[in-house]
């Protein structure tokens, strides 16, 4: 076929793509048909026609940009990960002290450049929990029309950050776990959140509930911040008596009112984020923008013996993801998948 005819056949493809405002599923079954008396050989022709035009416009699937950086198989759906298919990593040090491996599985066995350690690393992450995407390197960033970019990250493997060699801050104070605040608007103080497994936690509280009062009184929003401070601190082990509206005013006049009878005590309250310094940088095309990667991540155990093409699923436990903190839609405590994907290893600096 000549270079002329190739192009006249993309072109045309490209129209027949562009022409339809359809949805992406509709587009798939539709591109290249041009009636319904169609004949077989048109059809395929069609199809040919709009993998020409697909390739014109750069449009590559996952799947064709994954062959590109050395992936062996399609990244097809799966279903569920038997129990038995899983392996652990070795042990390892982290926030100063020994702990087990964690699960993993490798779903697609890489043939490219294993990790070693000092080389520059670049993935894609994706983290799931109870079975939804929640986080992912591959939809980084919302641009306009809902369109979204993906935004590998890279860091160079092998070393734990320094963040992560010593134990978590934290600061102790006495009382139930609440954080409050006044909402002027409304005339309401409400949770703002909860220390996880503290006594307000345990009890069931959640943030939005607004407190109506505290160990009988009440008209808190009329009350300094400070002074209602000092209704909710007390000695370890009293109690103290909070009337709870339960999801506020979102919940309607008719929202029930609960009573909670707390005990003190202290509780250990993680101090701000603090943004993690990585040897070989954050991020590939930006630092702040992306996800953030749970510190499983920069655990070298975690990875060890991935090739570039390769995927692998690790089963995260709370004190190597997200902590008793939580990140976006996973909550504090939880147990979640992490998907990564292994794009590229660079030569490790002499």
């Amino acid at each position: 076929m000549s270079h002329a005819v190739t192009h006249a056949n993309a072109a045309r493809a490209t129209r027949v793509v562009t022409s339809r405002p359809a949805s992406r599923a509709s587009r798939r079954a539709r591109v290249g048909v041009k009636s319904c008396a169609t004949s077989s050989d048109d059809v395929a022709l069609g199809r040919r026609d709009a993998v020409l035009a697909a390739i014109a416009l750069g449009a590559l699937t996952r799947a064709d940009d994954a062959r590109a950086i050395g992936f062996q198989k399609e990244l097809k759906k799966r279903g569920p990960v038997s129990e038995d298919a899983y392996s652990k990593t070795a042990g390892f040090e982290f926030r100063g002290e020994a702990r087990d491996g964690v699960k993993y599985v490798d779903v697609v066995e890489g043939k490219g450049k294993p990790v070693e350690a000092g080389a520059l690393t670049t993935l894609h992450f994706e983290c799931k929990y109870r079975g939804l995407t929640v986080s992912s390197t591959r939809e980084a960033r919302t641009l306009g029309g809902n369109r979204t970019i993906s935004e590998p990250f890279q860091f160079k493997y092998g070393t734990l950050p320094n963040e992560f060699t010593k134990a978590a801050k934290r600061k102790n104070i006495i009382g139930v776990g609440i954080e409050v605040r006044i909402d002027p608007d409304l005339r309401e103080l409400y949770v703002v959140k909860c220390v996880f497994n503290g006594p307000a936690d345990r009890a069931g509280i959640k943030p939005n509930d607004v407190i109506i009062s505290i160990d009988g009184v009440g008209d808190l929003v009329d009350k300094p911040i400070q002074d209602i401070g000092a209704l909710l601190v007390g000695d370890v082990g009293t109690e103290l008596e909070l009337k709870v509206k339960k999801g506020g005013s979102r919940n309607g006049p008719d929202a029930p009112i609960e009573t909670f009878k707390l005990t003190r005590e202290v509780t250990a309250v993680a101090t701000p984020k603090r943004e993690i310094q990585v040897d070989g940088g954050g991020g590939l095309f930006t630092g702040g923008s992306g996800p953030k990667p749970p510190p499983i991540i920069y655990v070298p155990e975690a990875l060890a013996g991935m090739q570039v093409g390769g995927r692998r699923k690790i089963i995260v436990p709370p004190d190597v993801g997200f902590e008793d903190v939580g990140e976006g839609e996973i909550p504090p405590g939880a147990t979640f998948e992490l998907l990564i994907d292994l794009l590229d290893v660079q030569e490790k600096s002499s």
